[in-house]
């Protein structure tokens, strides 16, 4: 990804739906409603008989057309082999899985999958539906772990660099607006912490592999006592545990985050083993993800989740930020060490 995936365009590439929609054999006077726009914009397709489609417009300059086809050969593979419950992805009427429209710099690729129906599901019980990501996470990690040719899928690398250096992918923590030079001393010290833990981890096979990499309640539908996971749009290369990380976004600072942890991490180890070191890594990649999503915050105002959560973000961070530094932060790991 280059930084011209952020820069403003001459056209609204998010608004292109009627251009892909004769690929596809769908009817031009369908209905369509935009579900979410960050990385890509996603829209909700109904037709006129009745028919519901998910289309997803790439971001232009964002992901390369190698990477979106490497996402789509993984999730034919999780299905195929029943692994997980994900929607479908629907060919063009050529028989292609990724759509072209446009030429030049109004290129635009898109994805359309079949509708699945559900419902994200509430933050009641955080716990219990932790502790079945936590196995859902397990399952994945397995599969990927023994399946060589997925480890040459073209997908982003999640290293430190790619999360939170001076050309992160989703923009860089020291990017800030505002931000006081004591807040930046801190959040560095966390920054250089966190680099000297995962530099000592380490990413060997037994740590590192393919991750679906955005498994948040967002991303989850439950209809009936089935659960589908959705948005492999950030799926690529991380440290096993980072999955975890990952599911806490904008989680962190939760007053369950000690539950979530032990559930996630019960569930888990019922599926797949972890070593003491898996489990004391943890502080330091949900640190990293953090720091991650300060940076988010610079590229993503034109997110209205952005929008939303970004008011006292910085403050929280912050907070977690200290308690990370002087071990205080997530203090249910320890016995946890203890026992694996």
């Amino acid at each position: 990804m280059t930084a011209r995936a952020w820069e403003q365009t001459s056209w609204n590439w998010q608004d292109n739906v009627a251009p892909f929609l004769p690929l596809y054999g769908i009817d031009p006077e369908s209905n369509w409603s935009l579900l979410s726009f960050s990385e890509n914009a996603v829209y909700r397709v109904d037709t006129p008989t009745g028919e519901v489609f998910i289309l997803r417009l790439h971001r232009p300059h964002y992901r390369s057309v190698d990477e979106i086809l490497s996402e789509i050969t993984f999730i034919e593979h999780l299905r195929a082999d029943n692994i997980l419950n994900t929607p479908a992805i629907i060919p063009t009427q050529n028989g292609a899985m990724l759509a072209h429209a446009g030429e030049g710099e109004q290129q635009q690729h898109a994805v359309l999958f079949a509708y699945q129906p559900g419902g994200m599901p509430s933050e009641d019980g955080l716990p219990d539906k932790f502790y079945e990501l936590g196995r859902i996470s397990a399952q994945l990690h397995n599969y990927t772990s023994r399946h060589a040719a997925l480890k040459n899928l073209k997908r982003p690398v999640w290293d430190v660099e790619v999360a939170v250096g001076e050309n992160a992918m989703w923009g860089c923590w020291r990017h800030t607006r505002n931000m006081t030079a004591e807040q930046t001393q801190l959040l560095d010290a966390a920054d250089r912490r966190v680099r000297a833990e995962l530099e000592r981890y380490g990413s060997p096979d037994n740590r590192w592999g393919l991750l679906h990499g955005d498994m948040r309640l967002t991303n989850i539908l439950h209809c009936g006592d089935q659960t589908s996971i959705i948005d492999f749009d950030d799926c690529g290369f991380g440290w096993h545990m980072y999955e975890f990380a990952c599911a806490c976004t904008f989680m962190e600072c939760s007053k369950d985050i000690d539950a979530i942890t032990t559930s996630w991490l019960r569930g888990y180890t019922q599926i797949r083993p972890l070593s003491e070191a898996d489990i004391q890594i943890i502080p330091a990649l949900l640190m990293l993800r953090r720091l991650l999503m300060v940076g988010w915050f610079t590229t993503h105002q034109h997110s209205a989740e952005a929008r939303a959560l970004e008011p006292g973000f910085l403050e929280d961070s912050l907070d977690m930020t200290r308690r990370y530094l002087d071990g205080t932060f997530l203090p249910c790991l320890m016995q946890a060490a203890e026992e694996a």
